[in-house]
């Protein structure tokens, strides 16, 4: 199915210490963030997880130490190397299902779109089983086939489960964002009995999406500042509509995305303020306001008007013409 509109998406990841680098946690004993109860595939790190085996390993790159761990779909969201990647089949097949294994390309997370999962439109009526494999199939590769390559952005996030989130504060956490490179192929079982495959569908759930980081993305730097209460208050991006970011993977349109570019856009400006040197802020600022240009491009009067000050390479205006135009009128802006 190819989709006449491409969609943006949102991706949670389970919290990692140094910014999803590809590498095994600095501390992983302390990040118990990863095995909490809103983590991303928080029951299969928590029973695969072997801190006897990764805590000698802290901060190595993944692609160079003898095994995998079980944060692998959470872990290269910016990571450059190409790793292994495995999904262990459910415990009640118990038919031989062998576990799924593939090669994950640099900058690349496995998500899937929970909510499309458990919809009314996939309800099974003659069950059992309550949900239908075939209408489950179809929903997730419809939801995966809006996503666009080369158009589509990508945010990353984290649940509750997150060092901003204390007590009763629950906090969803936005990392990161990207430019969609790649959707990867569905993943299917392997050894998997015609029983299992009729109740509960092939595809093991999990899909590739990788992104143009680092020419086209950002991560917000929030490891670099831990001891940094002052910075991090200041740099924390907490979505203040949180229905994009639920159920793992969601959709996110041209509106909502500019929402988000332009809270990134802030921060990215006091992170050059305050002089972070752990991405070239510039370069991403301009990305922003590019990117801000483009989902502006189908609105108000003028909707070309921030593409021509893009073209133009009058990045520094994009900003200043988002924020007054609700206020001075677009005519007056635009002369």
């Amino acid at each position: 199915m190819t989709a006449e509109v491409a969609k943006h998406i949102s991706v949670r990841l389970a919290w990692h210490d140094s910014s999803w680098n590809g590498h095994i946690c600095r501390d992983p004993k302390s990040n118990t963030y990863c095995v909490g109860q809103y983590s991303y595939q928080r029951d299969l790190i928590a029973s695969k997880r072997n801190l006897d085996w990764e805590q000698p390993l802290a901060g190595k790159p993944c692609g160079e130490v003898d095994g995998i761990p079980p944060c692998i779909h959470s872990i290269n969201a910016f990571g450059p190397e190409e790793l292994d990647a495995y999904m262990p089949p459910p415990s009640w097949f118990n038919d031989g299902t062998e576990v799924k294994t593939w090669r994950m390309p640099p900058y690349t997370v496995a998500t899937w779109p929970y909510e499309e999962m458990f919809k009314d439109e996939v309800l099974n009526p003659q069950g059992p089983p309550k949900y239908d494999p075939v209408k489950r199939r179809t929903a997730a590769n419809e939801f995966f086939a809006q996503v666009t390559p080369d158009r589509s952005l990508v945010f990353y996030y984290t649940n509750y489960s997150n060092p901003f989130s204390e007590n009763d504060q629950h906090f969803y956490v936005v990392v990161g964002a990207g430019r969609v490179k790649a959707v990867g192929d569905e993943l299917t079982w392997i050894g998997q009995s015609a029983d299992m495959e009729k109740r509960y569908g092939p595809n093991a759930w999990g899909r590739d999406i990788t992104s143009h980081y680092p020419d086209q993305g950002l991560r917000l730097p929030y490891h670099a500042y831990m001891d940094r209460p002052d910075v991090l208050e200041r740099i924390l991006f907490v979505p203040e509509n949180s229905r994009h970011f639920k159920y793992a993977a969601r959709h996110i349109s041209d509106d909502g995305a500019l929402g988000l570019v332009e809270r990134l856009s802030e921060i990215v400006g006091v992170l050059q303020e305050i002089g972070d040197t752990s991405e070239n802020w510039q370069v991403r600022q301009e990305w922003l306001a590019s990117v801000m240009a483009e989902l502006w491009r189908n609105r108000g009067l003028y909707p070309g008007i921030l593409c021509v000050l893009d073209y133009l390479k009058f990045s520094e205006a994009i900003p200043y013409a988002i924020e007054q135009l609700p206020v001075r009128g677009e005519r007056d802006v635009k002369d």
